[in-house]
């Protein structure tokens, strides 16, 4: 009869103990995943280190649009990044805009891209005063080209809006965007 008892409690405990394992394995993943996906996104671009520090990493993906003055745009939303080269020499590269065609073709929004001449985008390199252009004012979709020196960094920062002007855009439009930095092969 002990016996009989003995095993019941020990089945018993043996679901107890499996079941807690297997709560504390799904709450660390569930807790390591969740800041995982907040955490810096690094690209290396072979002798450079690009960190974008958002979770959307590389990438500006804009579907709510309201057409606001410069000031408003100047202080939405930024997309900022580090470009850091630790090698011992200089490198040459450039900073482009690249249409998103994978996320334009999974939101299925082609028809409601709103066009780069009602779009302003504004670049800061390190701190300092950012320029603002209309997006179809840059060459190539080339935000910036420069040279950067062996062990240092610059950071960037880039926000993009819709301008005020009398075409009127529609509040479904979308704009897909990922931002490369690539480098210049001597």
């Amino acid at each position: 009869m002990y016996h009989k008892y003995y095993k019941k409690h020990m089945l018993k405990s043996i679901i107890i103990i499996v079941f807690l394992i297997a709560l504390a394995t799904i709450s660390t993943y569930l807790i390591y995943n969740n800041f995982s996906n907040a955490r810096e996104h690094d690209v290396d671009t072979g002798k450079m280190e690009v960190v974008f520090h958002s979770k959307q990493g590389n990438k500006i993906n804009l579907t709510r649009f309201n057409p606001v003055t410069d000031a408003v745009g100047l202080s939405s939303t930024a997309y900022e990044f580090t470009v850091k080269n630790s090698t011992e020499s200089s490198v040459n590269y450039k900073i482009i805009l690249e249409s998103n065609t994978n996320k334009i073709n999974e939101d299925n929004c082609s028809n409601n891209i709103i066009p780069s001449e009602l779009l302003k985008l504004s670049l800061r390199i390190d701190h300092q005063t950012p320029v603002a252009k209309i997006l179809s004012e840059y060459q190539d979709n080339v935000l910036y080209e420069g040279t950067l020196k062996a062990n240092s960094e610059e950071e960037y920062s880039i926000r993009v809006w819709a301008i005020n002007s009398n075409f009127i855009i529609d509040k479904n439009s979308h704009y897909h965007a990922m931002i490369k930095v690539i480098e210049e092969r001597k």
